[in-house]
């Protein structure tokens, strides 16, 4: 053992001594489960940006607490009682400090029980903030585990990718890589979904993904495209895991697993479009497979201990999937609808007027997304319009949305408030005379 390997091991002891006696006295809820039919054969927590900065911080906490919930899910279970695994996919650091690394070390290590995989990629932005490609060796350094990894858990492959050596995200030895590894993984039962980890979705595939939305690669588009078998499982947008777009078929299966720091959506095309209450964001995901090869995804709110949403994917094998395609969801989703008495109440404050509406409801296939507003005057011509988030990304969201105030233009205005689903249906507008 080098004498930098020893001394990594000195100040990881150290760290997670520590880290069990500042650990939050979390005490785990158990959250009420559906899809009771469902017996697992294999169980992980998948997510990613906890963005630790340092032991004890507030990513740390909600580490601890995921951990924690995980296990007591696990335990509460009848018929498995395993925690398998825990995969974090990228921007486990928020700044790639040595101590960020130390410190997501000592909590994983303190919290993660003995039989449970810790599994990890490293990415090309926050962790490689300090270090650049060198991020890679110092994980490795520190926690002694591969960058690039390729597990069999409990007979399930377990493929991830971190940031290439180099200044570029990925190289096209990793893409071979991946494709060989993938190869193996479909050879050895080609009916067993193929897990793939990589910090930045996959572009065009799950919301967050586009163009627009900016925070897609199509580095191995090309290698997954050829496997059906392939779930790919991605953070990076700080997007909604409970949001129905947050899982995509089309060729394979991508998943984007939320986070556990802040929120960060896209409305009209639009990133960076960042919610009041942002950093309340604590999502993970609670993954299982069945002896069938189904997977069950649990959306999981770790501050609420609430499952928010599940998406069962029974169709890995199938060449070309339609059960979570965005054409074939959007066209059969419910549209949301406001309740029979349902009204919009006003408030002044100044100058400025605020509305607020009663949330609308919707199918459980479904969310509403937004809330739009437009005022209108006796001339019939829009003076004011906006939006505002539904807020459904929490799972105790509130009963009902206040707009931010505007100044009236003129006297005999008109408002009307829609709401609009995450596939862009709207409702019946609600309407109030001011």
């Amino acid at each position: 053992m080098s004498i930098i390997s020893i001394i990594s091991s000195i100040i990881l002891s150290v760290f997670t001594i520590i880290a069990s006696l500042i650990s939050p006295g979390f005490t785990a809820p158990v959250p009420e489960m559906a899809q009771d039919d469902f017996v697992p054969v294999m169980r992980f927590v998948a997510t990613s940006d906890t963005h630790i900065e340092e032991l004890g911080d507030i990513g740390c906490q909600r580490t601890s607490a995921m951990l924690k919930t995980a296990y007591a899910i696990s335990d509460a279970d009848a018929d498995y009682k395993n925690l398998d695994a825990v995969v974090f996919s990228g921007d486990i650091t928020d700044n790639g400090h040595i101590d960020s690394f130390y410190a997501f070390a000592a909590i994983t290590d303190n919290e993660i029980r003995e039989g449970t995989q810790r599994l990890a990629v490293v990415a090309k932005a926050h962790d490689s903030y300090s270090f650049s490609s060198n991020s890679l060796k110092l994980f490795t350094n520190i926690t002694g585990q591969e960058t690039d990894f390729h597990r069999v858990i409990n007979g399930f492959h377990f493929i991830g990718i971190s940031r290439s050596p180099t200044l570029k995200h990925y190289t096209k030895a990793q893409v071979q890589w991946l494709d060989e590894n993938i190869a193996s993984a479909v050879a050895a039962d080609p009916e067993k979904p193929v897990f793939v980890f990589q910090h930045e979705h996959v572009r065009g595939t799950v919301y967050g993904s586009s163009k627009s939305d900016g925070w897609g690669l199509d580095t191995f588009t090309q290698v997954l495209e050829k496997y059906p078998q392939v779930v790919h499982i991605s953070g990076h947008s700080h997007f909604p895991a409970n949001d129905p777009r947050a899982v995509w078929q089309g060729s394979f299966t991508a998943i984007n697993d939320g986070g556990l720091a802040y929120y960060e959506l896209a409305v009209d095309g639009r990133n960076g479009q960042f919610p009041e209450e942002k950093d309340r964001m604590t999502q993970a995901l609670i993954i299982e497979v069945d002896a069938d090869n189904r997977v069950l995804v649990k959306v999981l709110d770790v501050d609420a201990g609430k499952i928010m949403r599940e998406f069962l994917i029974d169709n890995i094998t199938e060449e070309n999937k339609t059960k979570y395609a965005f054409d074939t969801r959007k066209e059969i989703a419910s549209v949301p609808a406001f309740t029979e008495n349902a009204a919009l109440s006003y408030n002044k404050d100044g100058l400025k007027h605020y509305i607020t509406v009663p949330q609308a409801t919707v199918g459980e296939d479904n969310e509403v997304f937004v809330y739009r507003i437009a005022v209108i005057n006796k001339n019939g011509r829009t003076v004011y319009k906006d939006w505002a988030f539904s807020d459904y990304f929490f799972a105790d969201k509130p009963e009902s949305i206040t707009f931010d105030g505007f100044i009236a233009l003129g006297k005999e205005l008109t408002v009307r408030v829609w709401a609009e689903d995450v596939w862009g249906n709207t409702s019946e507008a609600l309407e109030i005379k001011l």
